[in-house]
């Protein structure tokens, strides 16, 4: 009676665990199916992610073109600087740091500049401007500043971005401003005024 007994607790004990591994194998979503899912949803979130880190907060200022009447004296060469370790597509400030001059090309070093109507922008290269360098080359800054004749520069200017945290000076070997987020534009057909 007993090894029936005990046939009967072991065919109950199969027929309990037959009933488990056909439970594990109901229809419903299985640990491999889990993991996927949540595998192609990571890949999404970082796609989104670096998509939107690649378009610029300022997108609306991107290959916006307008007038610029952009107030010079010719020292301004030499003179007026910004300082900032970022650059913005291939463009830098004259400084990468408050001491360091930046090494690279005048066509690609950005200085700040104003408009006659106060907007500052920061240009590469400006006084490589055909207009703007034979004024600069009537007109040497071998005096000083004050006895220098401002004039304008009418450009064509494109916006092309925006740089956050520049350092600003007007005068060289003077105090640096405050940070300011400054746009970044490239001139085009300047014309000389005064």
């Amino acid at each position: 009676m007993e090894s029936e007994h005990e046939a009967h607790n072991q065919a109950e004990q199969e027929a309990h665990e037959h009933e488990q591994a056909a439970g594990a194998k109901t229809p419903g979503l299985s640990r491999g199916k889990i993991f996927l899912g949540l595998i192609i949803a990571a890949i999404v979130i970082f796609a989104a992610y670096f998509a939107t880190r690649r378009i610029s907060p300022n997108a609306a200022a991107i290959l916006r073109t307008a007038s610029a009447d952009i107030t010079l004296v010719t020292s301004d060469r030499s003179d007026v600087a910004c300082v900032s370790l970022k650059g913005f597509q291939g463009y830098y400030c004259g400084f990468s740091t408050e001491i360091v001059n930046w090494q690279g090309d005048e066509q690609n070093k950005l200085a700040p500049y104003y408009t006659v109507d106060r907007h500052q922008y920061l240009i590469p290269g400006l006084f490589l401007e055909p207009a703007i360098r034979a004024r600069y080359q009537s007109e040497p800054p071998n005096k000083p500043r004050e006895q220098l004749k401002r004039f304008t520069a009418r450009c064509q200017i494109k916006i092309v971005g925006k740089l956050a945290g520049v350092r600003t000076h007007w005068v060289a070997n003077t105090a640096w401003g405050n940070p300011e987020d400054i746009e970044v534009g490239t001139v085009s057909g300047c014309k000389i005024e005064g």
